[in-house]
């Protein structure tokens, strides 16, 4: 009978550790270079306020944005929570 937890000669499940922000940085970096000859209208940034990876569809011709993933609001609500937390935080302080 399976109980999920790990038997006597099997290793436990360890998490991966979390790339730092430096780490992220360069593989946007390296990203960004591979796909710049096939993909010109495709921009990779990380915003720094939410640290989220911001992928841009922009038109060659005009330099405007087509689509943005996440979209501009969900990056506008992500921050604003992160200012509401903020908040929460101090006056638990």
């Amino acid at each position: 009978m399976a109980t999920g937890a790990p038997t006597a000669g099997t290793p436990a499940a360890t998490p991966a550790p979390q790339p730092d922000a430096q780490q992220i940085a360069q593989a946007v970096e390296e990203m960004r270079s591979a796909i710049s000859p096939v993909a010109q209208n495709l921009q990779f940034s990380i915003d720094q306020d939410i640290g989220r990876t911001i992928v841009k569809v922009v038109d060659a011709s005009t330099d405007e944005v087509i689509r943005q993933i996440p979209s501009e609001e969900i990056v506008a609500i992500a921050k604003a929570m992160d200012k509401l937390q903020g908040l929460l935080i101090k006056q638990q302080a």
